[in-house]
């Protein structure tokens, strides 16, 4: 089976929406920007559509979405960096990147082949408490380092990058609590790219933030049919 025919069979109508949704307006930004020159345009669209295949088979539990989000990691990195978001390019190259390989590892390992999706579990009281400590921490030290790296944004830039360091810790272990931190992460990153003058990545984040919402519920049916079909 193509791996077209495979898209069409895994996501919905919505999913399909939100697909075009970006498609779309990223190729019409692309194609009146006047400000940026031609390649980064490119790169940036790229970013955009390989990352919204990423985000909606990620959101319906497929494990296919990591082979997207690799290409979308790569080309963001450029992106975030020639805009001095020092923070985004770190969490990418040195963290999302090499997790998209454990991350594929570890949803092989827990897919559920009749249903063809993750097997996605709800996180404990314990697990909750330690995860917003770590956030805390994370964004009180990470904002001193980019602010002595110049970065642009430096609060929103370490609010995102500590929320989404747990957040995409969480998609591996197979939590649906991700997609709260994953919302949270959008909100925040769609204010950073608007300040860049971005409309591409603002477009991306936007439709990213609708996905996490959809995301959230999908993984509460997921997680309910999972402790439903566990064993008591």
């Amino acid at each position: 089976m193509s791996a077209i025919r495979q898209l069409r069979r895994f996501m919905t109508p919505f999913q399909w929406c939100e697909v075009l949704a970006v498609v779309g307006f990223s190729l019409y930004f692309a194609l009146t920007d006047t400000a940026n020159p031609w390649w980064y345009v490119l790169i940036s669209t790229v970013s955009a559509i390989c990352g919204i295949f990423c985000v909606v088979l990620c959101a319906a539990g497929k494990k296919s979405q990591y082979y997207w989000g690799f290409v979308n990691i790569s080309a963001y990195i450029v992106v975030a960096w020639l805009s001095r978001y020092y923070g985004e390019v770190m969490l990418n190259a040195l963290y999302y990147l090499p997790t998209q390989f454990v991350g594929l590892y570890f949803w092989t390992r827990h897919y559920n082949r009749q249903s063809q999706t993750v097997r996605a579990k709800k996180m404990s009281a314990p697990v909750i408490a330690v995860s917003l400590v770590v956030i805390a921490a994370c964004i009180w030290g990470y904002r001193s380092i980019l602010v002595w790296l110049g970065g642009n944004a430096t609060w929103l830039d370490a609010a995102s990058t500590a929320f989404a360091l747990v957040a995409n810790a969480l998609m591996v272990l197979r939590y649906r609590e991700q997609w709260i931190l994953w919302i949270v992460v959008d909100i925040i990153t769609v204010v950073m790219w608007i300040l860049a003058g971005d409309p591409i990545q603002t477009t991306m984040w936007a439709v990213f933030l609708v996905n996490a919402v959809y995301g959230l519920y999908v993984w509460t049916k997921l997680s309910r049919s999972e402790a439903a079909a566990s064993p008591t």
